[in-house]
């Protein structure tokens, strides 16, 4: 599919949400609901592939939601896993490991784009997600870091950006291009 059908995801680290990343968790139950809704979204609007960063955290609930979704649909939908550099989960806790392997191994193309890390390689693979996306699905709530250069990059690129968080400290600044779809 073109850039005008692929979508990519952005968000938080899990030590960096506002709440915990656990089922039985109102905010993180919403979030997932949110996320699922607009995956749906994108693919009634005709998008079918959909990258991750493949990083724990948002990244993977991401790719998760859309591997689901893709086992409910009769429409082909694609994952890409993008990730910055080869044993990028190497020192993370078992747990984020072992969805970060099974995301792998389900998803349709997995980009390694460097063997080894170096400064900057999470803001590469950013832009390469982005510079292959038209739409951005992120979980930002103002804060400075990764998650917000993406945003302002996708921004600055006129691609849609449909933020998932109910408390931003700060709006998406090309409502031209924002699509606004939580509440």
């Amino acid at each position: 599919m073109g850039i005008e059908h692929t979508a990519c995801f952005s968000g938080y680290r899990e030590e960096k949400f506002p709440f915990p990343l656990r089922d039985g968790n109102q905010p993180f139950d919403r979030l997932k609901r949110d996320l699922t809704a607009a995956i749906l979204e994108a693919v009634d609007q005709g998008y079918g592939d959909f990258y991750t960063g493949a990083c724990y955290g948002f990244d993977i609930l991401a790719g998760e939601a859309v591997l689901a979704v893709r086992d409910k649909l009769s429409q082909p939908i694609h994952l890409l896993a993008a990730i910055p550099f080869e044993n990028q989960a190497q020192l993370w806790s078992e747990h984020w490991r072992d969805r970060y392997y099974s995301m792998l191994e389900r998803s349709d193309r997995v980009i390694t784009l460097q063997p080894r890390y170096t400064r900057g390689c999470f803001q590469k693979r950013n832009q390469y997600m982005i510079d292959r996306s038209n739409l951005l699905i992120c979980y930002h709530n103002g804060t400075g870091g990764g998650t917000d250069s993406t945003v302002r990059s996708a921004e600055r690129q006129g691609r849609y950006v449909i933020n998932l968080c109910k408390d931003k400290l700060v709006e998406v600044t090309a409502p031209i291009y924002t699509l606004h779809f939580c509440e």
